[in-house]
This record gives C-alpha cells, sequence and structure tokens, in this order.
C-alpha cells in the first residue's frame, strides 16, 4: 500500500512539473512574441509594400520576392545609382515601376532592434509626408541585415545627371526657374507644414530626381532629422562637402537653416551650370570678384551653353539669383527661411532690376533686403 502511494506521489509531482515548465515556456514564448513583433515586420520576406492612405490600405501590394525576381537576385544590370550607403535598382513589377534602395548590410549581418526602432519611427514619419515635390516612399523591409526603401521610380533621374548630361540642352531657363520653386517648395513643407518640422540635412543635385516633365522630387531623407523638444538637436556632421552650412564647423545644431544654405548653393549651380563655390568664397573674402579688378557680372556667371536671358525673363532670373545669395549668408540668422523664399519665388510681382541685366553686378546682389 506505501509503495502504490510512493508512485502516486511522484506521478503527481512529475506532472505538477511539467505544467509549471508548459505555463513558463508559454508566458516566456507570448513575452518574446510581443519583444519580436517589430523585428518580425523587418525580417518578413514576402509582405513587403503597403499604399497608406489616410488610414485605409489600398489594395496594391507587392513582396520582396516579386522585387527579387524583377531584380534578378539585384544583378548589377539593373543598378541606377551608388552611394555611400547602398545602391538603387529599378524593378519593373506587374503593376508598376520602382526604386529599390539596397542599403548594405552590417558586419555582424544583424540589424540592431535599436536601430530598427528608429528606423521604423523614421519611415513611418516619412509615410506621412504628402507632397507633389517629395518623393514618395511606398515601404521598407529588413533581410540578413540589410534594408530595402521602395520608392517612386523617377524617370529622368537625378537633377545632377541632367544639368551635367546631355540633356542640359533640355534645361531652358523656364525649366530651372521651376525646379528651384518645387524645390523650396518641399523644404518649406517640411520646415513649416510638418509637425514636427523635418530637417532634410543633404539637400544636393544627387539628392533631387526629375520626372519626364521636369518636376522636382527630393529625395534621400537618410540624414532627414526632426525638430522636436523629444529628439536631440544636436548630433555630428551629416551632409555633401560643397553644400553644408559653414556653421556646422562650430557647431553640430540641427537648425533648419542649414537647409536654407544648402538651397541656396543647389540655386546657384542650377543658374550657373556648375558648382558656385569660388563664386562664393570671392563674394564673401571682398567686393571685388575677380583678380584682375573688375567686379563678377551675372551675365558672365550664369550658365553660358544657354543664350543669355532678357526682358523679364532676366528679371526673374536675377531675382531666383539674389535669394539664393540671400541663402548662402554665412550667418544663419540673416537668412531667410524657407516660408518666405518660396512665397518670393512664386510671386507674380518681383523687384525691377535697379540696373540694366548686363551692368549690374553680383555683389549689389548679395546687399538683397525685404
Amino acid at each position: 500500500m506505501s509503495t502504490f502511494i510512493l508512485i502516486l506521489t511522484v506521478c503527481a509531482l512529475i506532472i505538477l512539473s511539467l505544467t509549471l515548465i508548459i505555463c513558463l515556456l508559454t508566458r516566456k514564448g507570448s513575452h518574446l512574441d510581443d519583444e519580436s513583433r517589430s523585428s518580425d515586420k523587418f525580417d518578413n520576406t514576402e509582405t513587403l509594400i503597403w499604399e497608406e492612405e489616410e488610414e485605409e490600405l489600398q489594395e496594391e501590394e507587392f513582396t520582396f520576392q516579386e522585387i527579387l525576381k524583377a531584380t534578378e537576385d539585384f544583378s548589377e544590370k539593373y543598378c541606377i545609382g551608388k552611394g555611400g550607403f547602398g545602391s538603387v535598382y529599378k524593378a519593373v513589377l506587374n503593376s508598376s515601376i520602382v526604386a529599390v534602395k539596397h542599403l548594405y548590410a552590417s558586419d555582424s549581418n544583424e540589424v540592431p532592434k535599436s536601430y530598427q526602432q528608429s528606423f521604423l519611427n523614421e519611415i513611418k514619419t516619412l509615410t506621412k509626408v504628402k507632397h507633389r515635390n517629395i518623393i514618395k516612399l511606398h515601404g521598407f523591409c529588413s533581410r540578413k541585415g540589410c534594408m530595402y526603401l521602395v520608392y517612386e521610380y523617377i524617370q529622368r533621374g537625378s537633377l545632377a545627371k541632367v544639368l551635367y548630361g546631355l540633356d542640359s540642352e533640355d534645361l531652358v531657363w523656364e525649366i530651372r526657374m521651376r525646379i528651384v520653386q518645387g524645390l523650396a517648395h518641399a523644404l518649406a513643407y517640411l520646415h513649416h507644414d510638418c509637425s514636427p518640422p523635418i530637417v532634410h540635412r543633404d539637400v544636393t543635385l544627387n539628392n533631387i530626381l526629375l520626372d519626364w516633365d521636369f518636376e522636382p522630387k527630393l529625395s534621400d531623407f537618410g540624414t532627414a532629422r526632426l525638430l522636436s523638444p523629444d529628439y536631440p538637436n544636436w548630433t555630428s556632421v551629416q551632409g555633401s562637402y560643397g553644400y553644408m552650412a559653414p556653421e556646422l564647423a562650430q557647431t553640430m545644431r540641427v537648425r533648419d537653416k542649414i537647409d536654407v544654405y544648402s538651397f541656396g548653393v543647389v540655386v546657384l549651380e542650377v543658374m550657373m551650370g556648375r558648382h558656385p563655390g569660388e563664386m562664393l568664397e570671392s563674394l564673401s573674402a571682398s567686393t571685388r570678384a575677380l583678380s584682375n579688378g573688375t567686379e563678377l557680372l551675372p551675365k558672365d556667371v550664369l550658365d553660358q551653353r544657354l543664350p543669355p536671358p532678357d526682358g523679364e525673363l532676366a528679371e526673374a532670373v536675377v531675382f531666383m539669383v539674389t535669394i539664393a545669395l540671400s541663402c548662402t549668408r554665412t550667418n544663419p540668422d540673416k537668412r531667410p527661411n524657407m516660408r518666405f523664399v518660396a512665397q518670393e519665388l512664386s510671386a507674380r510681382i518681383q523687384p525691377y532690376l535697379s540696373e540694366p541685366f548686363r551692368s549690374i553686378t553680383m555683389n549689389k546682389l548679395t546687399g538683397f533686403r525685404k
């Protein structure tokens, strides 16, 4: 009888132990599911793309496997651009054409959870940004330590490619002014209409894409920052050489005025057909811009591949150069904000030239005040 009771006791203990183990495993599994839910969104290689409009998902979706097939596992023949962080591929799908940015894998071949969350937050923010002059982000995923961003495909490619390529003759003065206006409205939207405001931090010709009708699309938000009390506004130097605001050499503070400076450099480059670095240095160093003692004239600065503008067109072009020079002032507090710039460039009534186009000097344009 005692042996029978002992056996029953042992069996009861075994059953109780197994029950406790199952409960612990179930609880742990549930906890792991909660922790990895955001990670699963990155590692899911099937569903990749969403189209969010208000709070409803569109019916059109495509998967990462479809993109792999369309690019033949990211073959070089589908590569349309390369940068320091990755490459961009063109993927022709059944329903649309997209551009896929492939960000290089980390050394550990894993995406850190902290970076996953930061990346997810940034992408969710950018999906809320809707402006005709800002590239549309369709979605993203992560796979084996690599990030994949999927954007709308823009046919002509970068503004740099067009300005310095065989298609430069298509960039007549009117089209260049329209490109500048579109970029100004995109930055004004980011700085003044988004909450919290967004600073792009890398406004360059390479990050401005042109559609078939030369409509500009600001792209590459990899270095973008939110201007919010919840986020530190101090950071390491980010941006491209030749476009970064000079104050970044002394301070790491993120301000919208660093985008304003980059915008001014871009506008001058678009109007001159070359980077304005030497001219800006000359104008800031002395009231005399040329070593031979003669002052620099807009007619000599503007892109010589185009016929010089005249009449009202000349006034509009020179006014655009004037605004660009005000954006590149060394003191950030003296630069205008992008809302003012966008409004001025879109105004139907613009200031008349104080002197004839062929005689007005660049130094006089730097004194613009309003």
